[in-house]
Parts: structure tokens; sequence; C-alpha cells
């Protein structure tokens, strides 16, 4: 990775399976979107991380769902707990111009995937890592190699261990912050021995919080290399308001976002940052939206680029 760090971070930091769908009918969309899910811009890379609660439910709202993910303008859009893959990429089909992939690798649990727009992205590869390795990964991380303004970028999805008890056991190879931890330093190592010098973005539900003092954060492999990682929803975690939590039946921030050196500047640009997108706005009200999507709310990252994309 580049030795390079920024003022304009720092101070950020302070102060706050594949497959290729055929388009078919687009969903109904309601004439006037809620402004506050619209994320992408034009003139930026914009992706997003959503866990979609054990995809599809009984009671998932499937229709809604899928006219809400076009109303993010977002570039990329990296999901969790995808159940039946089939029912999502079934759902991706109704989206114009997006495009879906799946992980099947995790045959006993719930699956990690992406929508893209094609119109903006070239995919140029898709694979899981650490296949092999069940206890630091019940959901192997799922990479999207993508091309945006002839730019390439490395998304590495995941969705760690759930659940805690505030202590880190490192004789206890099951203990779930201990698995969350070992997490973080097998992506370190693979950013580092595999993806040196590239962009590389981490993201998913990483089911911890990026604040927690340094004696049981599972995050410090990436916390300690502040020259190179940035986690770009830290500003988020550091102000516990509503409108900030990813996680709000819990008043937490557990999904979250981290960049590599080679993107500090992107982010430090004044067009970009990341935050916490209200998606229950779509459907009026957070019950409702608990009830029939997700009871976790999707958080986008936007990176500014020099040139600029057109959306057709």
């Amino acid at each position: 990775m580049k030795y390079t760090i920024y003022t304009a971070v720092i101070i950020l930091l302070l102060f706050t399976g594949c497959g290729k769908n055929t388009v078919l009918t687009p969903p109904d969309v309601p004439p006037e979107t809620p402004s506050s899910i619209i994320f992408g811009t034009d003139q930026t890379l914009d992706i997003v991380t959503w866990n979609i609660l054990n995809f599809p439910t009984p009671a998932t709202n499937i229709l809604a769902l899928a006219a809400m993910i076009p109303a993010l303008h977002a570039e990329v859009i990296a999901f969790q707990e995808i159940d039946d893959t089939q029912a999502f990429y079934n759902m991706a089909a109704t989206i114009p111009y997006y495009n879906a992939f799946v992980s099947t690798i995790n045959t006993n649990d719930t699956n990690l995937g992406y929508l893209y727009d094609t119109r903006t992205v070239t995919v140029n590869a898709n694979y899981p890592i650490y296949t092999n390795e069940s206890n630091p990964f019940p959901r192997r991380p799922y990479v999207l190699d993508i091309t945006w303004q002839n730019q390439q970028y490395y998304i590495i999805n995941n969705h760690l261990k759930a659940y805690d008890d505030n202590v880190i056991d490192p004789t206890d190879s099951w203990d779930n912050e201990r698995r969350r931890q070992l997490a973080c330093q097998k992506l370190d190592q693979y950013v580092t021995n595999t993806l040196p010098d590239k962009n590389v973005i981490i993201l998913g539900d990483m089911n911890d919080q990026i604040q927690d003092p340094p004696a049981y954060n599972v995050f410090m492999t990436f916390i300690n290399k502040p020259l190179e990682y940035l986690f770009a929803d830290m500003p988020l975690a550091l102000n516990p308001i509503d409108i900030n939590f990813s996680y709000p039946s819990t008043r937490s921030n557990i999904d979250h976002i981290l960049i590599s050196n080679e993107l500090f500047d992107d982010f430090a640009d004044g067009g970009s940052y990341c935050h916490t997108i209200l998606a229950e706005s779509w459907l009026g009200s957070w019950l409702t939206y608990k009830t029939s999507i997700s009871d976790h709310r999707p958080v986008g990252i936007r990176l500014a680029q020099p040139t600029i994309k057109i959306k057709p």
C-alpha cells in the first residue's frame, strides 16, 4: 500500500454462485422517492452494504425491496443473509440495469451476494476466500472485483459471527469475539499478501462495534494501522444518535465500511462521505420496514473521482 495520510481524513474522524439476469418488467416505483433513501450521485462511486434478514422471510415485501434498490442510485450493493438464492436472482431480474451474483459456498448458512449497475460497472471476477476456514468465517468472505471509471476496485463482503459478552477469550477458539478478531486478522493478511497497492473496500455485517475500548475491540488489527486502513463509518459510531444507527434494535452500529489507504484521497474529497441510509422512510415507519424488509439499515460510502460517470 502507499504510505500516505491526509489531514482531511483525520479531521473527519475527530469531528464527527454467479449469474447474469435478464431485465424484465420493472417494479412499480412510487412517484415521490423519499429523499432520505437517495444516496448515490452521477459524479461518485457509490457502494452500499445491506443485511436483508434471511431473505426472503414470509413477511418480506419483495416488490418494495426491488423498488428501493434503484432508488439508492448505487453502483454496487453488497447483501448479507440471502437464504433463497433463486428468489434473490428472480428479484434482481425485475430491476432494470442491475445484475446479481450470489456466493453459494455457505451451504448451511445464509449467503452473501451483490447487485451492480451494468451501466457504470464492469465485473472482472467474483469469488469467495478462506473457503476452508469456518471458524473465523461462518459465512466465507465474498470478493467482487470491479472496474469503474477505468479504475479497479476490490470489494470484500462479510457477515461475521454474531453475539458477544464483551470479552475476547484467547484460550477459547470458539469464543465469538475471538472468532471476529481472528477474521479481521485474516482479512488484513489477505489484503496485505494478495491485494497490495489495490483499491480495497471491506464491508458487511461485522456484528460488533468499532468504537469499543481496545480491551475488547475485535477490530484493533485495522484500527492499529491508521496509515493503511480507515473505517469510513467511524464518525457515525462516535456520534450515537438515532439516525446513525445501522442496527436500531440495540441502538448500535454493527455494519461497517473499511477502506485501504489507496482510497484515502478519494474519501478525503469534499464530495465523499459515509452514512446510514434511512431506508424505513420508503415504507413510512421503522416498524413496517423491520417487519417487511430488515432489522438492519443499509450503510453507504460515496467516493469522489475526478471524472464524471453518466447513468443513462
